[in-house]
């Protein structure tokens, strides 16, 4: 019995990767002031409808163990390059800790999520 070996010719497809957190502003675990905007760069490109993010205030003076609280009225909006998510807040937070919690998803549809925290005095 004779057998016929073919050689296998193995092709190279691109590996799928979700966008990963490349930096923030404020940066996570900072302490600042007047804090209008938050920026999140992206290591690629995000699809806009697929992609948000909320600002969570996790901690305030003076009141132990309360429930996060969302901040109201903020604007979100993509960078032109569609690396960058900006979230636009209607006045600078209050003294306090902070989260600003994200999803996004490339154009494969990969995800990713996570959160940046930050004071603010």
């Amino acid at each position: 019995m004779r057998f016929l070996i073919l050689p296998l010719i193995a092709l190279a497809t691109p590996a799928l990767a979700a966008p990963a957190l490349t930096s923030a502003t404020p940066a996570e675990g900072s302490d600042t002031a007047n804090v209008t905007r938050i920026t999140l760069n992206f290591s690629e490109a995000i699809d806009p409808a697929a992609s948000g993010v909320e600002v969570l205030m996790t901690g305030m003076p003076g009141m132990e163990h309360h429930e996060p609280m969302k901040t109201g009225g903020v604007k979100v909006a993509i960078s032109p390059d569609g690396r960058a998510m900006v979230a636009t807040l209607p006045r600078p937070l209050s003294e306090g800790t902070y989260a600003a919690r994200w999803h996004v998803a490339n154009k494969s549809a990969e995800k990713a999520s996570g959160a940046v925290t930050f004071n603010t005095h």
